[in-house]
């Protein structure tokens, strides 16, 4: 993992807001066919622009990993051919390339192995934004201004010049006349080069303004509360914030759910809770909100496109007290009232109900930029490591939240990516699709557990983004009951 995060922190470029809240570094935990991978991809910043993969094989018997970007509408049918990953020097097993992403929307890494074992391939989901503007810096914008004026008096020069010398017969001297003429006719060039130039400025100028406008933005939502005796109905009604259109295709169910939410007090973030709404119409989520205490809370909803798209919806909501006992909208909804997390350092533990615990035993003092496995033991009231059932097709889950929410993150044991995008673009390669390009009912996969460790030893693929004060909850299923343990993260 170290000469992992050694390699990764070199092709380390600026992070924006993204899929998730200002985390938009994609990390995928699986395999390639049999081979076990580790891939982390940077999308970048500006659309076209080049995504950097790093991609971990471990087995010492390979013999080419190649990556493919395929966009979503096009499939892996009309993708560009992939290109060879090059051996990082000094790291074994370790891979390293770059794949162009041209269009806005929905692509996936295509992670190819081979080797002694054959090849197989991982799809690693990624989204293809613009979030950002890549500065000039003084040094540069002076640079380039004196380069800017010596070309403007090199072009006067030249006008006078072809109306001037070069006009003159060899041996014969250059009149006064023909000079006054040359220098008219070079003032009467300036003020035409002086409005091309601030035509070209005007021209800059419009298309950044349209960059910006085209900038991605998370999508929004609208959020009204409903109280009566025993219910007390939240309504979400999510638009897109975005002037691309990037809510384009219908919201696809990501591990049996049409949407997580995750709602965090503000300030402290004691309450948490992680619901399931109700999808109504195309865009509008309704579900019960229980137990929490009334207040001011913050929402982060993570929802999954049919093209492959993860989009999380941001907004904020005032919980009023509850009338009358509220029966949940989904039995997987959980609710954490932990107001004292535990902070983060070796052998740092809590206790969970039911008698189980659960200790830290990742880095004490993780540093933002490089990858970090946020690694945890869940033991049962015997002390031995607990075997855990399935919460929503995953041995756990993890939500990282920065103090001040500008970085929200949800997690698996398998990374960041949305299993549901990774089905969309296998069914679109099997051709399951519509005339127009829907993706049929049945589409999607079931939930498949195989090769997946159910025990509490448990590792999230992860990389803070920049330093900070982090909130880290990490919910398991261990005897039939999802438990929550939350730890806090002092990143350097």
């Amino acid at each position: 993992m170290r000469r992992f995060a050694r390699v990764a922190f070199a092709l380390t470029v600026a992070i924006i807001g993204s899929a998730h809240i200002g985390s938009p570094n994609v990390f995928f935990e699986g395999s390639a066919g049999a081979y076990p991978v580790r891939v982390m991809v940077r999308p970048p910043e500006v659309v076209p622009g080049l995504a950097e993969v790093i991609v971990r094989v471990n087995a010492p018997d390979v013999k080419r990993v190649e990556i493919q970007p395929v966009f979503w509408r096009v499939g892996v049918r009309g993708a560009p051919a992939g290109d060879e990953m090059r051996p990082v020097a000094g790291e074994k097993q370790t891979y390293t390339g770059q794949v162009w992403l041209m269009a806005y929307g929905a692509y996936s890494v295509y992670v190819t192995v081979d080797g002694a074992r054959g090849s197989g391939t991982a799809i690693v989901p990624v989204n293809s934004l613009a979030t950002g503007r890549l500065p000039i810096s003084r040094g540069l914008g002076a640079i380039l201004v004196v380069l800017g004026a010596l070309l403007v008096a090199g072009f006067i020069t030249i006008i006078r010049a072809a109306s001037g010398e070069s006009l003159v017969p060899p041996g014969e001297s250059f009149e006064p006349a023909r000079r006054k003429r040359a220098n008219i006719r070079a003032l009467v060039f300036t003020p035409i080069l002086a409005l091309a130039v601030f035509g070209g400025a005007k021209w800059w100028n419009a298309e950044d303004a349209n960059y910006r406008r085209n900038m991605y933005g998370s999508p929004a939502a609208d959020a009204a509360i409903d109280v009566s005796e025993g219910h007390r109905l939240l309504r979400l009604s999510v638009h897109d914030t975005a002037a691309f259109n990037a809510i384009l295709a219908p919201v696809a169910p990501d591990h049996g759910k049409m949407m997580h939410l995750f709602l965090v007090t503000e300030p402290g973030m004691a309450e948490f809770a992680h619901l399931h709404p109700t999808q109504k119409d195309s865009l509008v989520f309704v579900g019960e909100v229980p137990t929490l205490p009334a207040g001011k809370y913050r929402l982060f909803g993570d929802i999954t496109l049919e093209n492959g798209l993860s989009l999380t919806v941001t907004s904020s909501v005032t919980l009023p007290e509850a009338k009358g006992t509220i029966v949940p909208s989904d039995s997987d909804d959980v609710v954490s009232l932990a107001r004292n997390a535990t902070r983060i350092a070796p052998g740092a533990n809590q206790k969970l109900d039911g008698g189980y615990t659960i200790e830290w035993r990742g880095d004490s003092a993780p540093a933002s930029g490089r990858p970090v496995d946020l690694k945890f033991t869940v033991r049962d009231p015997n002390g031995a490591v607990a075997s855990l059932e399935p919460y929503l097709g995953m041995a756990a889950h993890a939500v990282v939240i920065r103090d001040d929410a500008s970085v929200f993150i949800h997690l698996h044991p398998m990374g960041t990516v949305s299993m549901a995008s990774q089905d969309a673009f296998k069914a679109r390669d099997r051709g399951d699709t519509t005339a127009r390009g829907r993706l049929q009912p049945n589409a999607f996969e079931p939930m498949s557990m195989s090769g997946m460790r159910m025990t509490g030893e448990l590792a999230f693929p992860y990389e803070f983004p920049k330093p900070g004060r982090y909130r880290i909850w990490v919910q398991m299923k261990p005897a039939g009951k999802v438990l929550t343990g939350v730890f806090d993260a002092d990143v350097r």
